[in-house]
């Protein structure tokens, strides 16, 4: 009598702690938490406007930028892995959403009979089966939760990746622009001091200067012409780097000048 009583509590206990598991995987409710008075004397903010909220057309107005952006987004091979994982990432979470709905297979099937001599007969068959899943231990729903976890990883992802492009190809446009502007500068000077070596060679014929002047002028002249073949170089790199980002040939890029793409906030 002892053994049978144990052994029904035992079966009791067993089908307890199954029906207590099935809930273990009720949705998340957040507690009441109190949260007044925790800080004081806090100033309300009447705009909440960021730079993080403005679009990249509101905040680079130079129009050949926006075509550069325009045209990154449309080739880069990194933003369309990206959003092809988005498009993979909803496919997985409609495919989790459909496992609610119970599952129908048809069959058909045709078959055609006869003797020699005699009309054929012809046979149709049509099968149908459904199925459906009972989200037991909450097996369909935490798939649906996984699904959609995965598709706002994939669509953060996109955005860091397009917001990267965007920033890099920005990056490289300013850079073109001083460079631009530092070899206006450089070439300037460059003339000037090709005039004030002339200057010094002549007070030099005319007694008023020395060997050293000369040398010193001619120095410098040479190092800014130096100045200048490295900037030429570094325009070159930066418009092949930025032709690579926009997956085209390398090329001239068109811009315009320095104090006329001025970023608006």
């Amino acid at each position: 009598m002892k053994m049978k009583f144990a052994y029904y509590t035992f079966i009791l206990l067993w089908a307890v702690c199954l029906m207590t598991g099935c809930s273990i995987y009720k949705p998340y409710s957040r507690p009441e938490v109190q949260t007044e008075g925790l800080y004081r004397d806090l100033e309300e903010t009447k705009d909440t406007a960021s730079i993080a909220t403005l679009g990249w057309r509101n905040l680079f107005s130079d129009k050949n930028l926006q075509a550069l952006i325009d045209k990154g987004l449309e080739r880069n091979t990194d933003l369309r892995v990206a959003h092809t994982r988005v498009k993979a990432a909803e496919a997985v979470l409609m495919n989790a959403r459909l496992s609610y709905l119970p599952s129908v297979v048809l069959a058909p099937d045709g078959s055609i009979s006869g003797t020699e001599g005699a009309k054929a007969i012809k046979t149709y068959n049509l099968a149908a089966s459904a199925s459906w899943e009972i989200d037991l231990f909450g097996k369909v729903t935490n798939a649906k939760r996984e699904a959609l976890a995965a598709l706002e990883g994939s669509r953060a992802y996109r955005q860091a990746v397009e917001t990267q492009l965007i920033a890099t190809i920005a990056n490289s446009y300013y850079m073109l622009l001083m460079l631009d502007r530092q070899l206006i500068i450089s070439e300037q000077t460059l003339i000037t001091w090709k005039e004030t070596e002339h200057s010094i060679e002549a007070l030099k014929r005319a007694g008023k200067s020395n060997d050293a002047a000369v040398l010193q002028a001619k120095a410098n002249r040479l190092a800014l012409e130096a100045s200048v073949v490295s900037i030429r170089k570094s325009i070159r790199e930066t418009e092949n780097g930025l032709s690579a980002l926009l997956a085209d040939t390398s090329h001239d890029i068109m811009r315009g000048a320095l104090q006329l793409s001025l970023i608006h906030i």
